[in-house]
């Protein structure tokens, strides 16, 4: 059992009218020190152990006797350059990603300008070479001729390129459309990594884990063994009472 008193504690001497008792057998024999010196050790070695707390994000161990309140106080400072640290390592990580993305909706957006023109000039030549076509026909020139037939069939060519290039333009958003979707996800992931750090670096929330020391034989060292009275009180009938009940 731990006593708990430290050396300057224990007096020399009894104090005035007090006198001490007889001394057990064992204690006048200088051998049974060294025996209770090496039992004591072997005590401390097998039963003693201190629990210290650990930081799982940071890896701090607690000092001794250090309470979970001012281990937690002290993880502030040292878990904000952690997290500081690791967030800086997420953002190297996405960054490359975000900016790949962005770049590819940027060259998507001007190939949807770029179809979206040539789209609306092809509609207009169509629109003029059927209009022109029709109204040949109209004049009176001639009803039908080879020319009129070789310009109606440029026409209706002009018309499905025009076609095709409207599709191509709905392809081209939808293109733009799907990678900018892409970097909604990119940006929903890299918060939520972000967010998951932040909690699992809280001081104040984090799940510590409990290190358990044992002393090594090598590391026991007993400065004293002594034989030590307790004050008793003596009462008439020569029974003796606990001084300090």
């Amino acid at each position: 059992m731990e006593a708990g008193l430290a050396l300057a504690d224990l007096e020399s001497s009894p104090s005035d009218g007090a006198q001490f008792g007889p001394v057990p057998s064992a204690a006048s024999k200088a051998k049974s020190y060294e025996t209770w010196n090496k039992d004591f050790a072997g005590c401390l070695f097998r039963n003693q152990k201190v629990d210290l707390f650990k930081s799982p994000s940071t890896k701090e161990v607690s000092s001794p006797g250090e309470s979970e309140r001012d281990f937690r106080v002290r993880l502030q400072q040292s878990g904000r350059e952690v997290r500081d640290k690791q967030s800086d390592s997420l953002r190297q990580k996405y960054a490359p990603k975000i900016a790949a993305i962005q770049d590819r909706i940027r060259r998507a957006g001007q190939m949807v300008e770029r179809q979206q023109a040539e789209s609306r000039s092809s509609q207009m030549q169509a629109a003029i070479s059927v209009g022109a076509s029709i109204l040949g026909a109209f004049l009176g020139r001639k009803t039908v001729s080879a020319t009129n037939i070789g310009r109606a069939t440029t026409a209706i060519r002009g018309a499905g390129r025009a076609i095709k290039e409207s599709k191509d333009v709905g392809q081209a958003e939808e293109n733009v459309s799907a990678l900018q979707q892409q970097l909604a996800d990119l940006e929903a992931q890299f918060k939520e990594e972000t967010d998951t750090l932040a909690a699992a670096t809280d001081p104040l929330n984090e799940k510590l884990e409990t290190v358990s020391l044992k002393p090594t034989k090598a590391n026991i060292a007993v400065k004293l063994v002594a034989l030590a009275w307790t004050p008793h009180w003596r009462d008439s009938n020569g029974a003796t009472i606990p001084a300090w009940s």
